[in-house]
């Protein structure tokens, strides 16, 4: 652990670094995080004093998914991975806080990837979507789902606005039940047989669960169809976000193959934090893995031109496979030009002037369901240039509205330096404790202290912990 001091304008990491090694607290003074790609959210850009910043990417060992940029003169401790997760351990009410913060990350990015399929749908009460859940299952004869979204309607809403229509579907469809509804108690687990619903989208819930064997689809209902955000495999943990943010749940998880489950209830998380750190940093662990994969799905798929977001997914595709991006190496994907294309909702025989820059691409090798990429820094490069010129179609897009009186854009700020070596001349050696501390003092007149702004959920962080 260490302290420096970042002066106004200097790059603390830079979007796309490999070496995430490290975490960051804001000791004094104001960080932004900033995206290339303009479209994509931050959940939270403007950091001050005692708030986090560059987990997500040190935790699961990816590449940052954001530039941190000082933008006044700023103290910050350095943490190494190790020990956040050490100070995680040893402070759970602390892990409890930045679990929420997660869980709200991540909750953000799935309505995202949800709302750019279902632009214009009327939002609902958690009462109306689980009604519609059960609609759903009972109209395509999905029974056993069908049966359980009863169930459990009628558990949270015994007087609720569909309660007579659902006692009468759920008498209608008791008789075709196949296998069991609810698990078989084995403590401390729970087993499910293989297509058994663990839970519903949007009821509440009361356990987070770690996967002790099997595999857990988790799938979203958007506009009356199913899609699978993810498939969760052993070690792996789910349902932690409606525990920790007291909201319902996000999507339904299902069990593929038998499937054995550790349930954690809420009431005993921090006791179970405080007793098993092995646990805490299981949980953080594969909570920043789902935010970080969930994060670059949504990525490219707001680019505005479509040779962008796939140079943009091949990239993605690269960094799953744990493939440098500064790669000279052949690597080879399982999929050929047709599925790339589907992958992104194309079909293929419509994009002609696409194809043809893929063909023209030296770089890439296209053959009956495989994709060979020669050199990934190459293709890096590529991307970089596509996501430029789309970012400044943005720019000029805006500038034509200003000129039309449609209405005011901020001017967007000069890109961030092109390498690394850049940066790295404007950002300042570590300093000692002592020096980091006297900067803390120093001159607090001239400039008013970052504590005298409204005090946000994790700016209390840093007068809990030790440093």
């Amino acid at each position: 652990m260490k302290k420096s001091i970042f002066k106004k304008g200097a790059y603390i990491y830079i979007e796309g670094d490999e070496d995430a090694d490290t975490v960051y607290i804001v000791d004094k003074g104001v960080v932004q995080l900033d995206r290339y790609n303009k479209n994509a959210p931050i959940y939270k850009n403007i950091l001050k004093d005692g708030e986090f910043f560059g987990v997500i990417a040190s935790l699961c060992n990816k590449p940052r998914m954001e530039s941190a940029i000082a933008r006044v003169d700023s103290v910050v401790t350095i943490f190494t991975k190790q020990e956040f997760m050490n100070l995680l351990s040893k402070k759970p009410q602390i892990a409890i806080k930045v679990l929420n913060y997660f869980s709200n990350e991540l909750r953000a990015y799935n309505e995202m990837m949800i709302a750019l399929k279902d632009r214009g749908v009327e939002l609902e009460t958690p009462e109306e979507a689980l009604y519609n859940h059960i609609r759903y299952f009972y109209n395509i004869s999905s029974n056993n789902y069908a049966y359980y979204c009863c169930r459990r309607y009628l558990e949270i809403y015994p007087q609720g606005l569909y309660a007579g229509v659902v006692t009468t579907m759920m008498e209608s469809i008791k008789n075709k039940i196949k296998g069991a509804i609810v698990p078989v108690i084995q403590a401390p687990y729970k087993v499910y047989a293989d297509q058994q619903m663990i839970f519903c989208e949007d009821e509440p819930g009361n356990e987070m669960y770690i996967i002790k064997e099997g595999k857990v689809k988790i799938v979203k209902l958007s506009s009356e169809s199913e899609i699978i955000l993810s498939v969760l495999k052993e070690g792996d943990v789910f349902g932690e976000m409606a525990l920790i943010s007291d909201k319902p749940r996000n999507a339904a998880a299902i069990s593929w193959g038998k499937t054995v489950l550790l349930p954690i209830k809420k009431e005993s998380l921090v006791s179970v934090m405080e007793q098993m750190p092995a646990i805490t940093q299981l949980i953080f662990k594969e909570l920043s893995h789902r935010i970080w994969f969930t994060y670059i799905q949504l990525e490219s798929q707001l680019y505005d031109k479509p040779i962008t977001r796939i140079y943009a997914l091949l990239e993605n595709k690269l960094v799953e496979k744990g493939i440098s991006l500064k790669s000279n190496d052949p690597v080879k994907l399982n999929f050929g030009i047709d599925e790339l294309f589907r992958m992104l909702g194309y079909v293929a025989s419509r994009m002609e002037k696409t194809t043809n820059i893929l063909l023209s691409d030296s770089n890439l090798q296209f053959n009956v369901g495989e994709t060979i990429i020669e050199k990934p820094s190459q293709l890096t490069a590529k991307a970089k240039y596509f996501k430029s010129r789309d970012h400044m179609a943005i720019v000029e897009d805006e500038e034509e509205k200003i000129e039309a009186g449609q209405k005011k854009v901020t001017i967007v700020e000069e890109e961030k330096a092109e390498t690394k070596e850049q940066v790295e001349e404007i950002i300042p050696a570590t300093v000692t404790s002592d020096e980091a501390d006297s900067f803390l003092h120093y001159d607090e007149k001239t400039q008013e202290p970052a504590t005298t702004q409204p005090q946000e959920e994790l700016h209390t962080i840093s007068e809990e912990i030790e440093i």
